[in-house]
């Protein structure tokens, strides 16, 4: 069954499964039949619409004109046209009176008309944001709506409403009600961003899950790399905003030295659990093709442990069994080992939670999907900045209600 519902009138348009068999003879398709129901539908609710917000005018109109000491009397009508989830609306008759009255006409029905634009151009940011190109966006503006926009426009009307949203998640305040705060990086490519070849940007980002299992993406920052001047500029804008971490239990993140650095000196008393998903993937990374099934096998034996005393037997041997074959590896695994065990001081219901920053890698692989509309490339750091900034409001707007055990 087809549906129309008119946002204006509340409208509800059905045509029944009665009258479609009863013309169905007509027809020699069901598609033929499907694409006549669907024009025909359209134009009725179309209809509907111009009746409706014409007659919505005229009516504020006649209750202006009752008020007011002046006389007022129409004077016909003048065409405005419509931009609406319905499509493109043209010729709506909107009366107009023979003299202006004193002080000028501010008319609430005649918001609509900005309203529903507002409404298209945040369908088209939405698009946008999820990955449909602007070339798709320009015929889908012209087929369904009956009007033409460059990609110039709908770049423009995507990046009004992306420095909207950038701005908001890093500059409003922060309230100090976060349990856990992860932390991490995405590379991305970024032209004319600095000297380097490959045009590689990192965005730095921090999402914080409060007590009951929200999330919320708190803030990014673009930058040239992952040092310590980065991530303490970074931090230090989270604390700024409100982030005194009076109740924050733990800091999830990779090991990297310029973070470890701007951790310990700005939150040293927060426990600092380094991510075993990273840790791994780092000891395999520098093992041997032919160890490496073995290595990784080895590594989930050492955090499948249920006690740390059980975890640091378990490496001891590890790093025995593979010093010899696989140096690089076991001293890559041997450094901070102790860093990736801090979750055993937490309740076992928290331990898959905060032992690796698994949930913001989450939003990473959500990022890398969107940006390939770009094939992965931005062609300055503000188009970056801003394509982040509106992804990473979309997943805080949309994010399931609790983590918990589920991440």
């Amino acid at each position: 069954m087809i549906e129309w519902k008119c946002k204006l009138t509340n409208l509800t348009i059905t045509p029944t499964m009665k009258s479609i068999s009863k013309n169905q003879s007509f027809f020699n398709s069901e598609k033929e039949l499907s694409e006549y129901l669907l024009k025909n539908v359209s134009d009725s609710l179309k209809q509907a619409i111009k009746v409706t917000v014409s007659m919505m005018v005229k009516e504020e109109m006649k209750s202006i004109r009752e008020e007011l000491s002046e006389k007022l009397s129409f004077n016909g009508y003048y065409q405005r046209n419509l931009v609406s989830t319905a499509g493109k609306i043209e010729g709506i008759d909107i009366p107009r009176f023979r003299e202006r009255p004193m002080g000028g006409l501010d008319l609430k029905s005649m918001e609509i008309f900005e309203k529903e634009k507002e409404g298209f151009h945040d369908l088209i940011a939405e698009m946008h944001r999820n990955g449909v190109s602007q070339g798709k966006i320009t015929k889908i503006a012209k087929n369904c709506f009956g009007i033409r926009l460059s990609k110039q426009r709908i770049g423009y009307v995507h990046n009004q409403l992306a420095e909207q949203e950038e701005f908001r998640i890093n500059n409003e305040a922060i309230t100090d009600e976060f349990e856990y705060l992860y932390l991490d990086g995405i590379w991305v490519k970024c032209k004319n961003f600095g000297l380097n070849e490959n045009n590689q940007a990192v965005l730095l980002c921090a999402l914080g899950v409060q007590a009951d299992g929200q999330r919320k993406i708190i803030g990014f920052k673009f930058a040239f790399k992952e040092d310590y001047e980065s991530w303490h500029e970074f931090l230090l804008s989270l604390k700024d905003r409100g982030l005194k971490s009076e109740r924050l239990d733990c800091i999830i993140s990779d090991d990297g030295t310029g973070l470890s650095s701007a951790l310990s000196h700005l939150f040293p008393d927060i426990p600092h659990q380094s991510c075993i998903a990273h840790k791994m993937r780092n000891v395999i990374v520098r093992a041997s093709p032919k160890n490496k099934t073995a290595i990784a096998e080895g590594l989930k034996g050492i955090y499948a442990a249920e006690t740390e005393e059980e975890a640091k037997k378990k490496a001891r041997s590890f790093m025995k069994e593979w010093y010899v074959k696989e140096e690089k590896a076991v001293r890559t695994f041997n450094f901070n080992f102790d860093k990736t065990l801090v979750y055993f001081n937490f309740p076992k219901d928290k331990w898959k939670q905060i032992r690796t920053s698994n949930v913001l890698e989450r939003e990473f692989r959500e990022v890398r999907r969107r940006i390939k509309v770009f094939d992965s490339s931005f062609n300055s750091p503000t188009s970056c900045k801003n394509y982040a900034g509106s992804i990473f409001s979309y997943l805080n707007d949309n994010y399931p209600e609790h983590l918990h055990s589920k991440s």
